[in-house]
């Protein structure tokens, strides 16, 4: 991962908060908001390197299995479904990213997008420290990420 995209990073911000919202109108203006595809590329990354650092986190540096990817899938597709997400898509999604593919290989780009920041907004807000709020968790994501580019 490269170094985070500063204008791109308030962006992801928004987009998780909507998603941590439940705010479909919100997370349309979220998404809107990237102009071009680098932005939204950009965007897309942070997400999901966001998402990997609470797994590594949750599972204290190990790789999940995939049966670990699968239950986390369908735990988080049960808590979205106010948002068109399936378990098989979001187990999908995180099998690759986690194997360190590139998920759009195995699922149409605007899911992708979508997949990213639904994943990291729930894993965010599911496995934080109990005196954490979200944006608090994200911001020790953002320190490894910067850490390891």
């Amino acid at each position: 991962m490269t170094a985070i995209d500063l204008r791109v990073e308030p962006l992801v911000r928004e987009a998780l908060a909507a998603v941590i919202g439940q705010d479909h109108e919100r997370l349309q203006r979220a998404l809107f908001a990237f102009q071009g595809d680098d932005a939204m590329t950009h965007g897309v990354r942070l997400a999901t390197a966001a998402a990997l650092f609470v797994l590594h986190d949750l599972h204290e540096g190990d790789r999940p299995t995939g049966d670990e990817l699968a239950e986390i899938a369908g735990d988080i597709a049960s808590a979205e479904e106010w948002i068109d997400v399936t378990a098989a898509e979001i187990a999908e999604y995180l099998q690759a990213t986690c194997a360190g593919g590139s998920p759009d290989r195995v699922l149409p780009m605007e899911r992708v997008i979508l997949l990213a920041f639904v994943t990291a907004a729930n894993l965010l807000a599911s496995y934080r420290s109990d005196d954490e709020h979200w944006w608090d968790f994200l911001d020790r994501a953002e320190a490894a990420i910067e850490a390891a580019s």
